[in-house]
């Protein structure tokens, strides 16, 4: 089967964003990131008040659609600083969790779509047509990363690596109970460690290129 839809994990410093769109630029796919799925559902009024309401009111999915469909042109940048997902009470809830599966699926049944984050790879991960990829560096080469995207000192993007490690590999375990860093969860690791974003794209794109049935 033909892959139509890559995730993409990314550890924080690695170029992971950058890779992302990459990637969804050169396949002429849709670039859906974590990111732009909160927006859409703020703007299509899902707040920590209102979330439970989400599954009881479809109109709520479909303003979420609506707002994306508006959008067509976000895709990944180099945030600074991540989001604390473990302590975000919106993330954990259980509603915001199911409503952002139900717009991953949506998307993912259309196809043609590079998923950055949102746990893609997990909910996903028994399709046929999806390529899970993680984006993974060495701390020193991150913390570099992280040092010039943030402007900060070491110490600060040093902590801001490591505490987004711990957090995303508890928050993985507790609500996937999957392993976000282990290379089995994935279909191809790329370390970016002496690869720049274009690199490591083609990196991808290969992959996905040896994935693609034989034209008859």
């Amino acid at each position: 089967m033909a892959i139509s839809i890559i995730t993409i994990a990314r550890q924080v410093g690695t170029g992971g964003e950058e890779v992302a769109r990459i990637v969804a630029e050169k396949l002429g796919y849709r670039l859906l990131d974590y990111r732009i799925v909160q927006e859409a559902a703020i703007e299509a009024g899902v707040s920590p008040e209102t979330i439970a309401e989400a599954q009881r009111r479809p109109s709520f999915f479909a303003r979420i659609i609506e707002a994306l469909a508006r959008n067509p042109g976000a895709g990944a940048v180099q945030w600074g600083e991540p989001v604390n997902i473990g302590a975000t009470p919106i993330l954990t809830s259980a509603d915001y969790r199911q409503l952002v599966q139900q717009v991953v699926e949506d998307f993912a049944a259309a196809g043609r779509v590079v998923f950055l984050g949102h746990g893609a790879q997990f909910m996903l991960h028994e399709r046929p047509d999806v390529f899970r990829v993680l984006v993974a560096g060495s701390e020193g080469h991150r913390v570099r990363r992280l040092m010039q995207q943030m402007a900060c000192d070491e110490a600060t993007a040093r902590d801001v690596a490591q505490r987004t490690d711990r957090e995303r590999v508890a928050y993985f375990r507790e609500y996937f109970g999957a392993e976000w860093l282990s290379p089995a969860s994935y279909d191809l690791v790329v370390n970016t460690d002496r690869l720049e974003p274009e690199a490591a794209a083609r990196v991808v794109l290969g992959a996905v290129e040896l994935l693609q049935p034989a034209a008859v």
